[in-house]
């Protein structure tokens, strides 16, 4: 059924899934959205998710803007990928983070055929080139070119492929 919601082939979507603002979806054909997985797009914000991708369990997507997912992409589990933060900073001192501002540094893009470790964090505005792979764990706080291996906190290149 949700292949015909999403007018896509073989789209396979686990227990427990959470679907906000579906309209602003885009899921390319054989799709895989894991288990306890949330994907957000959040007033006008955009998701994109290409061709042959597989999210893996707890995998969060929020878009405030727009986040893009490129084809062949492989995301592993506890995965955050964001465009926008909650405020921050001394003027927020009296207001709970869940009502804060919404802050956003940009469009937040996974270049084709990326494997995304266990438990990283891809932040706002930040652009993956092709075929880069994060180390689980890590937290990607700026943009990264094709082709080669990052990891830390924050994460920093590890090696050119």
């Amino acid at each position: 059924i949700y292949s015909f919601i999403f007018n896509t082939k073989n789209l396979n979507i686990g227990r427990n899934v959470t679907l906000s603002g579906t309209n602003n979806f885009v899921i390319g054909n054989r799709v895989l959205i894991g288990n306890q997985s949330w994907i957000d797009a959040i007033g006008d914000g955009k998701i994109i998710i290409g061709d042959e991708v597989s999210l893996s369990q707890n995998v969060h997507v929020a878009a405030k803007l727009s986040v893009k997912i490129g084809n062949g992409c492989l995301i592993g589990s506890d995965v955050l990928i964001t465009d926008h933060n909650h405020g921050y900073g001394i003027e927020y001192k009296n207001i709970v983070p869940k009502k804060r501002e919404l802050v956003i540094k940009g469009h937040t893009e996974i270049g084709d055929n990326c494997w995304i470790g266990d438990n990283a964090k891809i932040l706002s505005g930040v652009t993956l080139g092709c075929n880069v792979i994060v180390g689980a764990n890590s937290v990607v706080t700026k943009s990264f070119p094709s082709n080669c291996i990052v990891g830390g906190i924050p994460a920093q290149l590890i090696k050119s492929l």
